[in-house]
């Protein structure tokens, strides 16, 4: 392990392409702790829109295995895309065929169900392989979106950990260490030189 000239081991932190002193790694670690169970729900998306990017989506899909009712009409099921808290989202079409749509069909006990309806069309198109790249795309920027909020929340303890020194090195790690939650190792570099702003998705739910 190596050693700073003050004593401090130097250690190295999975995902974060720098070592971390004793101190600063204690502040890591409480910073984490802080957004732990927020990262174990983002991670199992960014797994589940990794299996959606391997999809060809132009191919002829598979029988219908649901049929969802909404104000507009009635749709057929044909894929399950995603499966957040107390919903699913699924890739549907119009019971008599044309037009598709992304559609989140809660369950009818949730709280959003009981106030807002069963279901909700998050986006239409013509095109089922351009509707899903729009989709994909959707949940990625707003995971990016989730996880720069998280690294927020977390550096807020770095600095509470860290009062007598300026915690930079904390704070980039905790902020690779989110980005890589959500981003496919090799585009991590180019998200993390983003400028820190970011739009808010509207009208999309993950």
């Amino acid at each position: 392990m190596l050693k700073r000239t003050d004593g401090q081991n130097m250690h190295a932190v999975p995902g974060v392409p720098f070592r971390l002193t004793d101190r600063e790694l204690a502040s890591f670690n409480a910073a984490l702790e802080s957004i732990k169970g927020d990262l174990l729900e983002v991670e199992p998306i960014r797994e589940e829109l990794n299996r959606l990017e391997k999809v060809d989506w132009n191919r002829t899909p598979r029988e219908a295995f649901a049929t969802v009712t909404t104000p507009e009409g009635e749709w057929k099921g044909y894929a399950q895309l995603l499966k957040p808290s107390r919903s699913e989202i699924l890739l549907c079409q119009r019971a008599n065929g044309g037009e598709w749509a992304v559609i989140q069909r809660f369950q009818p006990n949730s709280p959003y169900a009981q106030g807002h309806g069963a279901t909700e069309i998050l986006m239409k198109g013509n095109d089922r392989g351009e509707l899903m790249d729009e989709y994909k795309a959707q949940v990625q920027h707003t995971l990016r979106f989730m996880a720069r909020n998280l690294a927020a929340k977390a550096q807020e303890v770095a600095w509470k950990n860290c009062p007598d020194h300026n915690p930079g090195k904390v704070v980039r790690a905790i902020s690779q260490r989110c980005a890589l939650a959500v981003e496919n190792p090799e585009s991590l570099e180019q998200v993390l030189m983003e400028k820190p702003g970011i739009r808010q998705s509207h009208g999309m739910s993950i």
